[in-house]
Order: structure tokens, then sequence, then C-alpha cells
């Protein structure tokens, strides 16, 4: 079903403009804009530019522009990056807008830290995953799973076996990856560095699978969610070791 983006940024707003924290400024606002396109006019360009062509400069007003000036997947993507920030400030108001937008799409998420390699790439795919299945684009989410998880690899060899962070595909890697914490922590359960490649592989199914089969809506849903959820819960246990 389309998304009423009217609506949608009514909740936004409603949320935005409340006192406190939670609270977006001009700049602010513009400043995610910003991360979805990092040529956007600035605050004070914008202000101007709508000044001289006669445009309102309400808050209101200009934070609806700008959201539909971007394409469906950025729309998405800077909505969930502000709900991010004010998550913890209006629980259930963030929640709700996020149910209105596909709520099932965003679920815990990772981050890669600044230091890791490649960590700008990997952070934008991460965000990139919820916002292609709240568009319906889940092809396209369950390949970039695949492809932040093969690169999220390669980041935690490099940091902790750089002779082997030339591998590809994400088999290879997680069998690396897996011998390296059963190496360095011997003492865990193996069953649970086991699950380390069962994800890998049921990624690269996933992956394969979905350019072999055609699947109906609710059922490519379900898996690219799913495979979302995998990759995270991947990605945050080997934070812990990097």
């Amino acid at each position: 079903m389309p998304i009423n983006w009217g609506s949608a940024y009514n909740r936004l707003f409603e949320i935005i403009d409340s006192e406190g924290d939670a609270y977006f400024s001009g700049p602010r606002f513009i400043q995610k804009a910003r991360e979805q396109d990092p040529y956007h006019l600035s605050y004070r360009q914008y202000i101007d530019e709508r000044n001289r062509t006669g445009l309102s400069t309400s808050r209101r007003d200009y934070f609806y522009d700008i959201l539909i000036s971007f394409d469906e997947e950025r729309r998405l993507r800077l909505i969930n990056s502000i709900l991010d920030d004010v998550q913890a400030l209006k629980p259930e108001q963030s929640s709700a807008l996020r149910h209105f937008l596909g709520g099932e799409a965003h679920g815990p998420a990772a981050l890669v830290p600044e230091d890791a390699w490649n960590a700008g790439r990997l952070n934008d795919y991460l965000n990139e995953i919820d916002a292609c299945i709240n568009a319906g684009n889940f092809e396209r989410a369950i390949a970039l799973s695949y492809t932040t998880l093969e690169g999220f690899y390669k980041a935690f060899l490099r940091r902790n076996a750089s002779e082997q962070a030339g591998l590809n595909e994400i088999i290879a890697l997680s069998r690396e990856i897996r011998g390296w914490l059963r190496n360095a922590f011997n003492a865990y359960p193996d069953e649970l560095l086991s699950l380390i490649s069962s994800i890998s592989h049921a990624i690269d199914r996933a992956r394969n699978r979905y350019s072999e089969a055609h699947f109906e809506e609710e059922a490519a849903r379900w898996m690219a969610v799913y495979v979302r959820d995998l990759l995270n819960t991947q990605v945050r246990l080997l934070l812990h070791f990097m």
C-alpha cells in the first residue's frame, strides 16, 4: 500500500515540534537532510533561496518541502534517521510512526564504529536496508544484507587477522572468523560460534534463491526482514571482539 506522505509528515512534525531535546530547529533538520544529499543547500542558503522566491520559511512548510524533494527510499531513510534520535524521548509516537511506515521493517540496528575499515559505507548500507524494506524493494534489501555482511566480515578480519582479509564471499570469510574466535576464546560453547556459519549460509542462500524464484509480497517481506535481523545480530555479536 502506498505511503500517505502528508499524514506521515504530520506525525513526524508533531514529534519534532516538541519542547526539549526532541525539538528540531531548521539547521538540525537540514543537517539530517544533508546526510541523504551532501550537496543539499545549507540552512542559510536554503532560507535565502526561499526568501528570494517568495516561499514560506515556516519550519512546518519547508521541512515538508525538503522531505518531499527526495525519492521514497531517501524519505524513509531521513525519517528513520530522525526517529533514531528521538526514539528514547518520544517512544510511543516514534513507534507509532514506524508502524505507520511499515514498522515491521525497523528492527534492532547495529552501528559499525567509525575507526573500522569502510565504516561509513557499511553504516549507509545498514540504514538503506530498512528503507528498501519499507519501500517494498525486498530483493535489494537482501542483496544489500549480503554485501554489508561481506564488508563487515572483511573489516573484522582486517582488525583481527589481516592476512585473511583478502578473502571473498561470506562463507569463506565466516569460516575464518569462526576459527579465529575458537582459538581466541576456546571456553565459549562451540554451538554458539557455529551459528556464525549458519547465519552466513542462510543469508547467502536467501540472496541466491531470491534471484531464482518468484515470491509473493508477504513471503518476500518476511524473508527480507528476517535476513536483515540476522545481519544485525551477526554484526552486533562480532562488534564485541573489535
